[in-house]
């Protein structure tokens, strides 16, 4: 790339010095700072929040399906033990049959064990169905006399089997019992007591609270998992509406297409709809009031520094040709307000320009040489280094002029005399850069970020400017397609100077 840098005629040698601030990118911040600091809010998610309504309960009902299952499982296990042990009374009471005869000629039954019941009853050492059969006087006539003999309750009815938990020697036992007719003696009820040891109940409960709890540790974290992508799907809309005004331009102000939003949050979106024309109506009317009340101003304010001038012409008194001399400075300055107020309105319209290629280099070179008298009046070396010309991109030549213009005019105001201005042009396939370098002290790191704003001025601004300048560049730029940025021009040096580099998309002739 042919790169240099052109001193053109007049100018003069460089000399650095003192700091300067944009005069037209900022308004007075000499009040801007608040000793009050905002208060701190938390953001809720609404995903989140769904979640813990949906999960919250989920993990209390957990606890008491536990405790159920723990309930159900006991009673699931009981059902089959105490049918078991109802089936071993029946079993003992077909066992009674022999009999002795006492001395008083009264039958007394006994009851022998047969190989069969003892099968049944699973009878074996210290483990199985254990047994009572006793007499009505208290007598055991067989069995296990170490059992309880529980009493008769009231309403007991025949053939009706009781169940109840006991406890003998520290050994938990479940016991069946039931009163039977003598089939010697019908008028004598004979007890039958069954009874066998909790550990299997207790055992096969277990396997059914483990059959069920366990796959629950399973489940559980896959339904959460289930239920979290349930809802992220359902909130994606939200999303994609998020992304859809994100990647909106910021002078948008059209409708928001509500065609692909769901019922839920339509309302949302007519309001933000409503909103939108408000705004829109309200920036449009802004923009036509700052119009016109410029083009009013322009002219009355045209006639008043042409009256002052000429009275100035013809004023003998020093005091008077003074005070005619600052309403002529005062106009200047009014007119220059005008003026940026008027290109900020059309920078704003510029959808209503049309955009052809344009050589930035020659662009560049004759707002560089517009600028020469100035500067030399200022004792400031101005200068161009770039390519001679033939680097193309897609723009209005006037308001990138102006943006140029604006760029310099600020660097020419508060470059110290002696200093100098440089304006560059570098080129890469794809891009354009265009650059404004001074040698100034630079802008405080602080400021950087809000020089581009309206009427927004550096604290200790000596210049007197509208605030607008900056602006009215970062608004040209952004209608361009393209980006600016501030840094220093020689970091690390003192003064560091300043560097304002705007990056345009470069255009190519059989480029469409």
């Amino acid at each position: 790339m042919d790169s240099h840098r052109q001193r053109l005629p007049g100018s003069a040698e460089p000399r650095r010095d003192t700091s300067w601030a944009d005069s037209d990118t900022a308004a007075d911040n000499s009040q801007a700072s608040s000793s009050g600091s905002s208060p701190t809010y938390h953001r809720r998610s609404l995903l989140g929040e769904i979640l813990d309504w949906m999960l919250a309960p989920l993990f209390l009902l957990w606890p008491m399906s536990i405790a159920i299952t723990y309930v159900v499982a006991q009673d699931i296990a009981n059902t089959p033990y105490d049918k078991s042990l109802g089936n071993a009374l029946a079993v003992i009471a077909n066992e009674i049959q022999h009999h002795s005869i006492k001395p008083d000629s009264r039958f007394t039954p006994l009851i022998h064990l047969s190989d069969s019941a003892k099968t049944a009853l699973r009878i074996q050492e210290n483990s199985g169905i254990f047994w009572k059969a006793q007499l009505p006087n208290g007598e055991v006539i067989g069995g296990d006399a170490m059992l309880p003999s529980p009493p008769k309750p009231d309403g007991w009815q025949p053939g009706e089997v009781l169940y109840q938990d006991e406890s003998i020697s520290g050994h938990k036992l479940r016991i069946a019992y039931t009163w039977i007719h003598s089939p010697f003696d019908a008028s004598q009820q004979l007890l039958l007591v069954t009874a066998e040891g909790t550990e299997s109940r207790a055992d096969l409960a277990n396997k059914i609270i483990k059959g069920v709890i366990i796959p629950q540790f399973l489940v559980l974290p896959l339904a959460v998992l289930l239920v979290w992508f349930g809802l992220s799907r359902g909130v994606a809309p939200i999303n994609a509406l998020q992304q859809r005004l994100r990647s909106r331009q910021p002078d948008d102000l059209s409708a928001i297409d509500d065609s692909s939003t769901p019922l839920e949050i339509a309302p949302l979106v007519m309001a933000m709809n409503e909103l939108l024309a408000r705004l829109s109506g309200n920036i449009e009317a802004q923009r036509r009031f700052v119009a016109d009340a410029a083009h009013q101003l322009k002219t009355p304010l045209a006639g008043l520094r042409a009256h002052a001038e000429l009275a100035l012409k013809t004023a003998t008194n020093p005091d008077t040709a003074a005070n005619l001399r600052k309403i002529v400075d005062s106009t200047v300055r009014a007119t220059r307000l005008m003026n940026q107020l008027l290109l900020m309105a059309s920078a704003e319209h510029s959808e209503q320009v049309e955009y052809h290629p344009l050589d930035i280099c020659l662009l560049a070179r004759n707002t560089c040489e517009q600028w020469v008298p100035a500067a030399l009046e200022a004792g400031i070396d101005l200068g161009y280094e770039g390519p001679e010309s033939g680097v193309l991109i897609r723009g209005q030549g006037i308001l990138l002029t102006e943006a140029l213009n604006n760029l310099i005019d600020n660097a020419l105001r508060y470059v110290p005399e002696s200093g100098h201005v440089t304006i560059g042009v570098k080129t890469t396939q794809q891009h354009v850069e265009l650059t404004v370098r001074d040698s100034g002290p630079g802008i405080a790191a602080q400021d950087r970020d809000r020089i581009f704003d309206r009427f927004y001025r550096v604290l200790g601004s000596k210049g007197h400017g509208s605030g607008l300048g900056l602006a009215i560049v970062k608004e040209i730029v952004t209608r361009h397609k393209g980006a600016i940025s501030v840094s220093d021009a020689q970091p690390g040096a003192v003064p560091p100077g300043t560097q304002f580099t705007i990056v345009f998309e470069r255009f190519w002739p059989d480029s469409t």
